[in-house]
């Protein structure tokens, strides 16, 4: 089976706005799921440490001190390591994006003049957009160091 070369000139420049733009949206959804994930993991978090850290005292036994005393340690770790992972991944996507954006976006916009919409949006509608991104998993992370430091 002969491979076929692709020329420049064989992808128009509206096929390759529409992949760029396809590819952006693709990395902004896997951004949006691994939000959803921070989100949903640093919430069951929470709840099992608070769960933990109120239970009743007449339910504490002297056999699972030890283990209640572990929790109170593993889960803000698991809780930081998770956060930390996860916002890796949402950096990742936002920095694919980025690149996407800079290194497609303004020929593509130079050659059509304005006609077509822009692959991203831009100036401060972009930057406010990516705060949460960017930010929420350093800010569940402080929370849990703080409260590692409290317990």
């Amino acid at each position: 089976m002969e491979v076929q070369e692709y020329t420049q000139s064989a992808v128009s420049e509206l096929d390759r706005y529409r992949l760029v733009r396809q590819q952006i949206e693709h990395e902004d959804n896997l951004v949006s799921q691994r939000l959803s994930w921070l989100l949903g993991s640093q919430s069951f978090l929470f709840t099992a440490f608070a769960i933990n850290l109120n239970g009743p005292l007449q339910l504490h036994n002297k056999m699972f001190e030890g283990t209640a005393a572990l929790l109170m340690m593993l889960l803000p770790l698991v809780a930081i390591l998770s956060a930390f992972l996860i916002g890796m991944s949402v950096w990742a996507g936002t920095w694919t994006m980025y690149k996407l954006r800079h290194r497609y976006a303004k020929p593509l916009d130079a050659t059509f003049h304005g006609e077509i919409p822009s692959v991203q949006s831009a100036g401060g509608a972009l930057y406010l957009g990516h705060f949460a991104p960017i930010f929420l998993p350093a800010l569940f992370i402080v929370i849990w160091l703080l409260l590692m430091l409290r317990s």
